[in-house]
C-alpha cells in the first residue's frame, strides 16, 4: 500500500497531540488491523533508569483490564518493549520478544512484563522513532491473529506504515504533554524561558517579582528534575528540543515543507 498523502497531511494539521494521535490509530486498525496502537516520548535514554523514569505515552486499544494489570504491577518499570525500542535503530517484532521468552533470554524483571504482553496480545511490532533529536517508540499490536502471518504481513508494508509512524513523531508536540504529566508550574517555565535568555538571576527575580536569589535555583531545580538533566545547560537543550522555551506549537506549515522527503520511501 502506498502512503495516503491525504493522512499524512491531516497528521501534520491536526491541532493537538491526541487528534494526531487518534487519526494514526483509527487508520492503524483499519487498514492494518492494529487495534492497540501505543506512542510514546522518551525525555531521556541514557541508562535504563533514565528511560524508565523519562518517558511519557499515549496509549489507544488494548483492554482496560491489561492497563490496569499494568499499572498494579507497576510493568512500566520493567517494560523490555519500552527500553528496546529506546535503545534501537530497527522495528523489533512481537514474535522476537515471545521467542527469547521461551529461551529464557531475557532477565528475570523484563520476562514477567513480557509474559504478562503475552496474555492480551498475539503479535505486533514496537517501532523506535526519532525526530528533530528526540526519541520516541510507537507499539502496534493485535489482540487475535497468527503471529508468523502478522510478521509477513508486516514486512509487506513496513515501508508505508514506517513513514505514517515519523510523520506522527515529526508534527507532534509534547510539550503540553510534558508539562502536565511532570508537574511543571507556569513560573517554573517562565522562569527557565528568561534563564535561556540569558538573564541574570536580579534581572530574573526582576521580572518574577521576586526578592529571594534562591527562588530561580529552585525553579530550575525542579526543571532539571523533570527533564533528567544533570545541569541548566543541558536543561536549556532539552528544554529547546522539547519546544518548552516557546509559548506556540510549530506551525503545520513548517511541517508541510517536509512531506516531500518524508512521502520518499527507503
Amino acid at each position: 500500500m502506498s502512503v495516503p498523502s491525504d493522512l499524512m497531511t491531516q497528521i501534520a494539521e491536526a491541532p493537538t497531540l491526541d487528534a494526531k494521535h487518534q487519526l494514526f490509530a483509527e487508520f492503524m486498525e483499519a487498514e492494518y488491523n492494529y487495534v492497540g496502537v501505543n506512542y510514546g516520548l522518551f525525555i531521556d535514554t541514557r541508562s535504563v533508569e533514565t528511560i524508565r523514569n523519562n518517558h511519557l505515552s499515549k496509549r489507544a486499544g488494548l483492554p482496560d483490564e491489561w492497563r490496569d494489570i499494568y499499572r498494579r504491577n507497576r510493568f512500566a518499570q520493567d517494560d523490555f518493549g519500552m527500553v528496546m525500542g529506546a535503545v534501537s535503530d530497527r522495528p523489533i517484532l512481537q514474535s522476537q520478544f515471545y521467542r527469547a521468552l521461551d529461551h529464557d533470554d531475557i532477565p528475570r524483571n523484563f520476562a514477567r512484563v513480557v509474559r504478562g504482553v503475552r496474555e492480551f496480545v498475539s503479535s505486533g511490532v514496537v517501532l523506535p522513532l526519532e525526530a528533530n533529536g528526540v526519541r520516541g517508540i510507537l507499539g502496534l499490536f493485535r489482540l487475535s491473529d497468527d503471529i508468523n502471518k502478522h510478521d509477513a504481513q508486516f514486512e509487506r508494508d513496513r515501508p508505508a506504515i514506517q513513514a505514517l509512524a515519523n510523520q506522527l513523531h515529526r508534527c507532534s508536540d509534547w510539550s503540553d504533554e510534558l508539562v502536565s504529566q511532570m508537574g511543571l508550574s507556569e513560573l517554573n517555565l517562565k522562569v527557565l524561558r528568561l534563564k535561556a535568555q540569558g538573564l541574570r538571576v536580579k534581572e530574573i527575580l526582576h521580572e518574577i517579582k521576586r526578592d529571594n536569589p534562591k527562588t530561580v535555583d529552585n525553579h530550575m531545580r525542579r526543571v532539571r528534575k523533570a527533564l533528567g538533566a544533570r545541569n541548566d545547560m543541558e536543561t536549556i537543550q532539552r528544554a529547546a528540543i522539547l519546544g518548552l522555551l516557546k509559548e506556540d506549537h510549530i506551525p503545520a506549515q513548517s511541517v508541510m515543507r517536509e512531506l516531500p522527503q518524508t512521502l520518499a520511501l527507503q
